[in-house]
């Protein structure tokens, strides 16, 4: 994320989080990789930030 975000912070990261499983195209995108995808990426965002 550092490398898109001219200032990464944990409370934004994990709000994209929470994007990802409100917004139905992502949740379309990344389980149509695998289902479930979304929850688990939007998970382990929240753990990693320590914002769940």
């Amino acid at each position: 994320m550092t490398l898109h975000w001219v200032k990464y912070s944990e409370e934004a990261h994990a709000g994209l989080a929470q994007m990802y499983g409100d917004d139905e195209r992502f949740t379309a995108y990344y389980d149509a990789v695998r289902p479930g995808a979304t929850a688990f990426l939007r998970e382990a965002i929240l753990i990693y930030t320590g914002k769940p």
